[in-house]
């Protein structure tokens, strides 16, 4: 299970960006975080992973990760789960991948990095990967650098990653939002299938498309969570 107890985060010497912010996520569910550009939902992703800046800082809260408060730990420690219990899919692809190395490299060292397979076993399961989110042309694939793929190929790229590393949760920071329309509808049904087997938490402006593919959704005003519950049921009626 993913907590949030009480957190409050905040520009140093300025206003809070997240005010007193509780969410609690079982595990094999998909929550949609949605409301206003700016009210904080970025941030929450961002301080689960620990890449927030360092003009951010924490004054009041908790993040529990399977009862583990992730705060009380170095920026070191953080980094080690990154991957392998927490998986990243950005807002936009082209920041998840260095643009000087092909993708086979890079695909081929996050696997073994992170399964302990060997190169030859990473191999075989990057095409594997690629293949299950309709990228069938793997030796083009592999072959390419970041810069000569679309966006929507490299998005289904990382959540290729996600397959071959499986962490236990998954968090996606607008994974549509610089996407065309059919680039969109894939990333969504690739993003339905992935709930099926890992907890994921989506950030997306849209609420149609939260409405779509989570399980519960929180909407954010001005840095708070206003309401959260059942998607079906906030949608249908809103108690705010």
């Amino acid at each position: 299970m993913l907590e949030i107890k009480n957190l409050t985060v905040k520009v140093k010497n300025d206003a809070p960006i997240l005010t007193d912010v509780s969410l609690s996520i079982d595990e094999g569910t998909c929550i949609g975080l949605t409301g206003a550009s700016g009210s904080g939902k970025t941030t929450l992703i961002k301080s689960i992973m620990g890449m927030n800046g360092g003009d951010l800082e924490i004054p009041q809260g908790q993040i529990l990760l399977d009862g583990d408060n992730l705060l009380t730990h170095s920026a070191k420690e953080r980094r080690t789960l990154c991957g392998k219990t927490i998986g990243f899919i950005p807002q936009n692809p082209m920041t998840a991948f260095f643009p000087h190395a092909k993708m086979e490299r890079q695909i081929i060292e996050t696997l073994c990095m992170h399964t302990g397979l060997d190169k030859k076993q990473a191999h075989a399961l990057a095409e594997n990967v690629l293949r299950k989110v309709n990228l069938t042309d793997t030796k083009r694939v592999l072959s390419a650098y970041p810069g000569e793929l679309s966006g929507g190929m490299l998005q289904r790229i990382a959540m290729a990653l996600i397959l071959g590393t499986k962490p236990k949760y998954v968090l996606a920071d607008e994974p549509t939002s610089a996407l065309d329309p059919i680039s969109t509808s894939k990333i969504e049904d690739l993003a339905v299938e992935l709930k099926k087997d890992y907890t994921i938490v989506m950030v997306t402006h849209n609420m149609q498309q939260a409405a779509r593919i989570s399980d519960k959704t929180a909407f954010f005003l001005l840095g708070e969570v206003i309401e959260y519950g059942e998607t079906q049921q906030i949608f249908s009626a809103p108690s705010k």
